[in-house]
This record gives C-alpha cells, structure tokens and sequence, in this order.
C-alpha cells in the first residue's frame, strides 16, 4: 500500500509539473487574459469568440469549480505574468470570489493592461466599492457595460477596439501593450475617444456621464476646442466641479510640472488677474474670459522690447487655448530671442520652450500658431547647442515635423517649419 501511494504521488507531480510547463508555453503567447467566475462565463463566451476570431489568443481556467484553488492559482499567475491585456469581467459574484480579487491584484502588481467590462449585476451603483480589494486596480478605468441586451454588440466591438490598439505589433515581432497609465502619455491632441474616456475615468467622473463622450465620439481635439458651456450641455452634462477637474487635468497632461504657473513665483506675481495666477482659470480654452485674454494681450504689448520672459511666458500659458494670444505671445518670444543667447537662456529658464510646443499641440489646425511656434523654436535654437538638445528632448523637433506634414500646403507655415 505505501508504494502504491508513493506512486501515486509521484504520478500527480510529475502530471502537476507538466501541466505547469504548458501554461508557461502558454503564458508567452497568450493575448488577452479573461478573468471571470463560472457563473460569468455563458456570457463572455460569445465575446472571447469574437475575439478570437479576430485573431487574437485567449485564455481562461476550463473549469474553476474542480481545480484546486492553490494550483489554480499558480497557473492563472503564470497566464498573467506573460500577457498583455488583462480583462476584468465585474459583477457581484466576481467581486464576493476571493480568486478573482487576488488575480486582480496580480495583474495591477504586475503593471498589466487592465479593462474592466461589467457583465453581470452591480449592487454598488459605482460598480466596485470604493474598500473592495481590487478598487485600487479599477476605480480610474473606464469600464464597458456588456449587461445590456440592446448595446451589447456595439459595446463589444468598442471591446474589440480597444484591445486592437493596445495589441500592436512591437519591434521583435511580438505583441505589447501598455499599460493604463501610458494614457497620459498620448499627446491631448491625438486622443482618440476611448482614450478620452479613460481620463474621464481616472478623474472619476460617473460611468454614466463617460457614456456620453463615447456616444458623441469627443476626441481629444474636442477637448481642447470645447468651452466650459458645451462641457456642461444637455449633450454631456458635466458638473461644475467635474469641468474643473477636466481642465486641470488637461493642464496637468499639457504642462510638465516646472513650468505650471506657481502664484508664490515673485515673477509672476500681479502680471495676471489673481484666478489664472493661482492656477484657477489657467488654461481653460475657449471658456478663457474676454478679461483674462485681454490681460494677457496688454502683459505682451508692454513685453515687446526687453520684456520679461517670465511674464511673457505666464500669459501665453493663461490662455493657452485663445489662438490670438499664442500667434502674439510666440512672435514676442521670436524677436526677443534672435542672436541673444541671454535672452535665450532666459526664455528656456522660464519655460518657454515647453510653452511653445503645448501651444502648437493646441493649436495643429490653425496654420498661423504652426507658423510661428516653429519660427520661435527656430529663433530659440540658433546657435546655441544646450537650447537645441532642450528642443528635442521636450519634443519640440516631432512638433515641427507634424507642422510640416500638416500644412504642406501653405507657402508661408512651410518655409516657418522649413527654417526651423
């Protein structure tokens, strides 16, 4: 009897071992990860099919009633690790299932993709409680609603969507995605909807309300063209409080931190009404009051000759979005700067290189902002080998490459873009 057991155990080792090497086989191939609980699964079928047909590789345990929870485990964390895109299938069963949680917190440990799709009932009307174990990995994600009938299909091809653009084909042939937190680092210009959408998420703006971008197919272009009205319509329906949030976030993603306008700079002081030095209205597109662009203007026609470039700077930030003010604030900087390495200097100082290049990313459309950007970048950048390493760190030469491209057609855009 004791050999009969030794055997027996050793038989279930080696067939745990073998069943552990073709999961990692598995793990290097694998697409998407579906994380769900049996009672779940009927209903996800239909969309990993569609998935699958659309050439991607998938993979879910058989069978979570029958496995032993430990070695289950193992295996789904071995999947988990050599993924690429992680898909949380929420309802309440999944969120009272102890497996699904530690899964969960696998994948946001790991740095993994995560979408989180709802496909059974929700008690909670925010979805996941904001104590659940897994709310630190999903709160900020947009997550799609697979439980109605009638959308069912349209949300599944958005599913489809998203996870064809986080599968690209990377260099060596293999599939990467990224993970949530790379939105931030597509340009507010290039935004797609569902990009949008996900920085509404990350602002926890209600699930219901990030519906209606996606319906209305806002894109990051829309972001920067609408006013504080066209947030708060019938059509979208923001609050007060959730459009502030929007355009300091937007300010955030446009600004790096060293050059956000600051109101204990002592430069800075008193050049801007109190609201856009404090950092309240800075920024806020074409919801900029006519007070706040005339300023502005006023701070640049007395910066003409010798002019501060910190001032010159916090004006053009305080109406980033107002096209007017960036063609007058670029063309003070551009003759400012012209031979001058000190007043270079001074400008790169004050961030005005960052300031540019935000103002270009703003403005793509608009062909006289294109035209001058470049030959303020252009200005900057002569002679002085420090300033044109800055450029093209802050991505100043990728700006003027798109300015190029964009207005090919226009004689003047192209001989700015071309000089500089």
């Amino acid at each position: 009897a004791g050999e009969e057991g030794f055997g027996t155990e050793r038989a279930r080792r080696e067939c745990g071992s073998v069943r552990r090497r073709r999961m990692a086989h598995m793990a290097s191939s694998v697409d998407v990860f579906f994380s769900c609980v049996p009672a779940d699964r009927e209903r996800v079928q239909h969309v990993r099919e569609m998935i699958e047909k659309a050439g991607y590789s998938c993979w879910w345990d058989a069978d979570k009633t029958q496995s032993s929870k430990g070695l289950l485990l193992q295996e789904a964390a071995e999947v988990i690790d050599g993924c690429h895109v992680f898909v949380c299938c929420l309802s309440d069963a999944y969120l009272a299932s102890p497996l699904a949680s530690k899964e969960v917190k696998l994948a946001g440990l790991w740095s993994k993709c995560i979408i989180p799709v709802s496909v059974g009932a929700l008690t909670d009307p925010g979805g996941v409680p904001a104590k659940h174990a897994i709310a630190p990995h999903v709160a900020k994600l947009y997550s799609l609603d697979l439980t109605s009938e009638d959308k069912f299909s349209a949300k599944s091809r958005e599913l489809l969507a998203r996870l064809g653009k986080q599968l690209s084909l990377a260099p060596d042939g293999r599939r990467s995605a990224s993970t949530p937190s790379d939105t931030r680092q597509v340009p507010v210009a290039e935004m797609q909807p569902d990009d949008v959408c996900q920085l509404l998420a990350r602002l926890y703006i209600p699930p219901e309300k990030i519906d209606r971008f996606m319906s209305n197919g806002v894109s990051g272009k829309d972001l920067l063209e609408f006013s504080d009205e066209d947030f708060r319509g019938d059509d979208l329906g923001l609050s007060f409080i959730q459009v502030k949030k929007l355009r300091r976030e937007l300010e955030t993603l446009l600004y790096p931190s060293e050059v956000r306008v600051q109101a204990s700079h002592p430069h800075l002081r008193g050049a801007l009404p109190n609201d856009a030095a404090a950092g309240g209205n800075a920024g806020t597109g074409a919801g900029s009051s006519a007070s706040l662009v005339q300023s502005s203007l006023e701070i640049l026609d007395r910066n003409k000759e010798k002019g501060d470039p910190e001032q010159i700077v916090a004006a053009l930030r305080a109406c980033l979005f107002d096209g007017r003010v960036q063609v007058e604030g670029m063309q003070v900087i551009r003759n400012l700067v012209w031979g001058k390495s000190e007043e270079q200097n001074a400008v790169a100082a004050a961030g005005g290189i960052e300031t540019i290049i935000a103002g270009m990313q703003a403005h793509r459309d608009k062909v006289d902002v294109q035209e001058m950007g470049c030959s303020a970048l252009g200005n900057l950048a002569w002679s002085n080998s420090a300033i044109q390493l800055r450029i093209s760190e802050a991505g100043g030469v990728e700006e003027i490459l798109e300015a190029t491209q964009t207005h090919v057609r226009s004689g003047g855009g192209m001989q700015k873009c071309t000089l500089a």
